[in-house]
């Protein structure tokens, strides 16, 4: 078992290097507009890009709501300063929402291994993505009071916001993830292993994994239904800059979207609802590895390592429904990288109550399971 202490050091490396990926993919956003990236990637594609990158940039919007915003004339440098204030909060929450997931997980699953390394990192991966969608989510509010517009209602507007910047985290997270497990296993070379506990049995696991699969597919079967969707979408009215929760409150509800079959394309439809098997075969897979890896099964770590699989899941399925997209396609590929990253914020509800379920049942199966009797001594003769 590493101790904190040791565990923080990679945490923060890897939270720094993420954020730092992310600043220089912001920082890239002004070369977006020089008349050779048009011609290099086409006019479309650049447009995609600048959407990924701009939510992490760090310069000033050439935009007119920052000389002369709506329903504010002549407060334009008020406005900039107040999205360089949500630039600033938004790279300090990541850093920190990083490290702090990425300690519990370094510690818990710290171990000799390629394999038990390989699921570091993918725990890791899937923590990072989820720390850009908080920093993103946490740093909206800021953002939103930037744009210096009176004419919108604030919810759609804190949903759109919450929405943007989830392309580029999806690669930058990997390379941070690899490189702080690297780092981990660097700092682990000479230091005695400690004795890990006895695993639950994997019957225990398999219940877990199964009851926390059916919280995920609650989102994603009921919740992520078209008609759903809609009741959501209308369900809730009102007047005022709160009404209208609908966008807010699909974003964090639902995994993914699909519809009925209809008409003559089953097959197709069959090809899209592969992805969302995927999804929630590779939850089942984590939560049933996750009893045998941590060195000890708490709340905090194994809602971790739920909302990592949960969120890479939803990154597959995104990955799979942008792959279908492209083959009915002319465009460019960018212009078809459209899921991903879509669903996380769901993820983050969805596998956090299943991480708590999950966890939860190893708890109390583990406890109510009988003992080992202890072997009979030999009678002396």
């Amino acid at each position: 078992m590493m101790t904190y202490r040791r565990a923080l050091v990679p945490a923060i490396f890897g939270a720094l290097l993420l954020a730092g990926l992310l600043w220089w993919a912001g920082a890239s956003t002004h070369a977006l507009g020089l008349p050779g990236a048009a011609r290099f990637f086409g006019p479309d594609e650049v447009a995609r890009l600048r959407a990924w990158t701009t939510p992490w940039s760090t310069d000033s919007v050439a935009s007119g709501q920052f000389t002369d915003p709506v329903g504010a004339p002549g407060q334009g440098a008020d406005y900039a300063a107040l999205r360089e204030t949500a630039v600033r909060v938004r790279y300090a929450a990541l850093v920190l929402f990083f490290a702090c997931g990425a300690v519990p997980l370094l510690r818990r699953l710290s171990g000799n291994g390629a394999g038990r390394a390989a699921v570091a990192v993918a725990a890791l991966w899937g923590w990072g993505i989820v720390a850009a969608v908080l920093a993103v989510t946490v740093s909206a509010p800021w953002m939103v009071a930037s744009g210096g517009s009176a004419s919108f209602r604030l919810l759609p507007r804190l949903a759109s916001e919450m929405a943007q910047g989830r392309e580029v985290p999806v690669g930058a997270a990997l390379v941070a993830a690899a490189a702080a497990v690297g780092l981990m296993a660097l700092l682990k070379r000479g230091a005695t292993p400690s004795p890990r506990p006895d695993a639950p049995d994997a019957a225990i696991a398999r219940l877990a994994a199964t009851l926390g699969t059916a919280v995920v597919a609650f989102s994603l079967v009921v919740l992520s239904n078209d008609r759903v969707a809609g009741h959501v979408q209308t369900g809730f009215t009102g007047t005022g800059r709160l009404s209208e929760p609908g966008d807010l409150l699909r974003q964090w509800i639902q995994l993914g979207a699909w519809t009925m079959p209809t008409g003559s394309g089953l097959g197709r439809w069959l090809l899209y609802r592969l992805g969302d098997v995927v999804l929630l075969a590779l939850v089942w897979w984590g939560l049933r590895l996750l009893p045998a890896l941590l060195d000890r099964v708490t709340f905090p770590t194994f809602a971790l390592g739920a909302v990592a699989a949960t969120t890479l899941g939803v990154v597959l399925n995104g990955l799979w429904i942008s792959l279908l997209s492209y083959q009915a396609s002319t465009g460019g590929p960018l212009l078809y990288y459209t899921s991903v990253g879509a669903g996380v914020s769901a993820a983050i509800v969805f596998g956090t109550l299943a991480g708590c379920a999950g966890a939860l049942t190893v708890r109390l199966r583990t406890r109510t399971r009988p003992s080992t009797p202890p072997s009979p001594q030999a009678q002396p003769a």
